[in-house]
């Protein structure tokens, strides 16, 4: 990821893409390229850790070998994985967790411990509810070049002239 102007720019080794986050994701975050869906092509985890520890995603990018109309027709607009885009005939999607981690759960009330896990609760709800929504409206796609071949002129009135 390189950085620019308080935002990180990650470009996709495999497909080319292109997201911005913010500058403090560097911080909070670790990538990982592990595919855990059957039916996904290929899935980018950013995955949140604190003080070394490492908890779970607060975002993936999955993408699919399908187009919008298969999208649709397969029911994953039904489903929680949201739409990004469409491109070369690849279907770009997310996900984002709907629960904090369990790590963050008192094991002697139930409930979440805001006194221990306040900061990193506060964290994930900020890079999750804020920050992603932004995130996922940067997704660019690489121009792909047009390139011309050369092709040789041919006719019968060109005469080659003599030396």
């Amino acid at each position: 990821m390189a950085a620019s102007g308080g935002t990180i720019l990650y470009r996709d080794r495999k497909f080319g893409f292109t997201l911005k986050f913010p500058e403090y994701w560097r911080r909070y975050t670790v990538m990982s390229r592990k595919n855990d869906m059957l039916d996904a092509e290929y899935t980018v985890h950013f995955i949140f850790k604190y003080r070394g520890k490492t908890y779970g995603p607060v975002l993936s990018v999955i993408v699919f070998r399908m187009t919008r109309k298969e999208w649709v027709d397969q029911g994953y607009e039904d489903s929680p994985l949201r739409f990004i885009a469409e491109h070369d005939k690849h279907v770009f999607a997310y996900d984002t967790p709907e629960e904090l981690p369990s790590e963050f759960i008192d094991k002697k009330t139930g409930d979440y411990d805001y006194v221990k896990y306040g900061k990193q609760i506060r964290l994930m709800k900020r890079m999750v509810n804020r920050d992603v929504p932004l995130i996922v409206k940067t997704m660019r796609f690489p121009v792909k070049k047009v390139t011309l071949e050369p092709s040789p002129y041919l006719s019968k009135r060109i005469k080659v002239p003599r030396c």
